[in-house]
């Protein structure tokens, strides 16, 4: 953490100085934060640029509204970011095979469009998606180039940076980082956004050490992970506490073997629904019952509320949805009903989320396109699975990964391409060659 820091110190205080700048007045930091991607763009440090469009995602998490700022400055960031890759095409990568999947679920999403209530907004939430998998994948390449291996492990620290950052902000401000409750949520707008980040941190630090076995030292994986896991534990996230005990017992199983691990998932898929209609008995069984909230596990947390609506609205769009966003509009269509029973926020289950705005032919082209992508993944790395059912568990209760613009969505993506990029693949085989040379 220490290199990191003494070796990125510049834009770390340029990040901070954002954030300074942002809460004391908004105009002001939407020049100075414009000013400093244009001049990180002609020094060509596409890096820091990426580094800094997870920064203002982050910001934008919160729901302090003295960060209101970055909410609105993430959308021209993407633009930004998207102008200069179309800009310095020449110098940039072609583009990354992950964005060829999605293609089919984009189109989907286009078809829903023609059915959306509130256009405008689909198609600018059309196009922030369409950005973030096409940006995402080009910046990283571009990154890796210019500093190999640095690259990944600089924007892993930089996560781990502000997990930390979570923390420091406690001592300064003691109070702020706690929601209603006493559950902590560090830099996030709410303690599940905090568990969800530390799970995701946790999961890609381990699988880019299996990339890239050198990547990480033994102290750096305590810098890492160890803040992650109490963060985690801290924020008292079930759904993610459960990812992660599932991403680290999956790891153990497929490392072993593959098939092992595939026909565990397989028997956990089938004992899954004994296990959820029991959840309450087993839990208090163990004394878990105060740190799970066993009584808002009772009463369904408010989600089963919105669930039974999008699954309602669902039926008059089965096929293909009604374009992006759809979902935010048939929520505030309802909020006032929804208070009533007792539930506030969006539909809390990408799965559902995605089936409103593309239909269950979007969702399948969505679940194919992952698929398709670990998959490939799998060869070069035994923990590509369990990325994925740590993933695919997450967003089970929330809908991070139908979303564009989220501190989660990027990190997905980003592990998602140096499973499956080429220059990591060749990077990797090297690695592993120059090993197996030096053993022998």
């Amino acid at each position: 953490m220490l290199r990191f820091l003494s070796e990125n110190k510049g834009a770390i205080l340029l990040f901070l100085a954002w954030f300074v700048i942002g809460r004391i007045n908004a105009p002001a930091f939407y020049v100075v934060a414009s000013v400093s991607i244009i001049l990180l763009w002609r020094k060509l440090m596409f890096l820091e640029l990426l580094m800094g469009f997870l920064f203002v995602l982050i910001l934008s998490d919160t729901i302090n509204s003295t960060t209101d700022f970055a909410k609105t400055f993430k959308n021209i960031y993407i633009l930004a970011l998207g102008a200069i890759a179309v800009i310095e095409r020449n110098r940039f990568p072609k583009i990354n095979r992950i964005y060829y999947y999605f293609i089919p679920f984009i189109l989907a999403g286009l078809i829903g469009l023609v059915q959306s209530p509130i256009p405008t907004l689909a198609v600018q939430k059309t196009l922030s998606y369409i950005l973030l998998i096409f940006i995402v994948p080009q910046f990283l390449i571009k990154a890796y180039d210019d500093h190999g291996t640095d690259a990944i492990r600089n924007i892993i620290f930089f996560a781990g940076f502000m997990i930390l950052m979570g923390f420091v902000l406690e001592i300064v401000d003691p109070g702020y980082t706690y929601a209603r409750g006493g559950r902590y949520r560090g830099v996030f707008g709410n303690p599940n956004g905090m568990g969800i980040f530390a799970s995701l941190v946790i999961a890609l630090v381990y699988l880019k050490r299996d990339v890239f076995p050198n990547l990480f030292s033994k102290n750096d994986l305590r810098w890492l992970v160890i803040p992650a896991l109490i963060s985690l534990v801290l924020a008292g996230s079930r759904t993610s506490i459960i990812a992660v005990v599932i991403f680290f017992v999956f790891t153990r199983l497929y490392r072993v073997s593959p098939m092992i691990g595939f026909l565990a998932f397989l028997g956990t898929a089938i004992i899954s629904e004994l296990v959820a209609s029991n959840i309450v008995v087993i839990i208090t069984s163990f004394g878990l019952s105060e740190f799970f909230r066993v009584d808002t596990l009772e009463g369904g947390s408010g989600r089963q509320i919105a669930w039974n609506l999008a699954w309602q609205t669902i039926q008059d769009s089965f096929w293909f949805g009604r374009g992006f966003a759809f979902d935010e509009w048939i929520m505030a269509k309802n909020q006032e009903a929804l208070n009533d029973l007792g539930h506030q926020g969006g539909v809390h289950n990408t799965y559902l989320q995605i089936w409103l705005n593309t239909g269950i032919v979007g969702l399948l082209l969505f679940l194919r396109a992952i698929f398709l992508n670990v998959i490939k993944g799998a060869s070069r790395s035994r923990l590509a699975f369990p990325f994925l059912w740590l993933v695919m568990f997450s967003i089970l209760p929330e809908s991070w990964l139908a979303a564009s613009l989220n501190p989660f969505s990027i990190l997905f993506f980003i592990g998602l391409t140096v499973l499956t990029d080429d220059i990591f693949t060749a990077e990797a085989a090297e690695e592993e060659t120059l090993q197996t040379t030096v053993l022998a």
